[in-house]
């Protein structure tokens, strides 16, 4: 199992890969767009898919 520790390190590398990946997308000419709170990117409208796992009789 990981220590702390290294978990940190982890962490602290991800971010750094991140950050290099934004500044990149950045320079090549990438543009960040903000999403405002509660849109979806969920484009089917055909309604919400529930799962039945049994229909009890009465």
């Amino acid at each position: 199992m990981a220590s702390k520790a290294s978990k940190k390190d982890a962490v602290v590398n991800t971010r750094a890969d991140l950050a290099e990946h934004i500044e990149a997308f950045l320079k090549a000419g990438g543009k960040v767009q903000q999403i405002p709170s509660g849109v979806s990117g969920q484009t089917s409208t055909s309604g919400p898919r529930q799962i039945v796992l049994s229909h009890k009789t009465s």
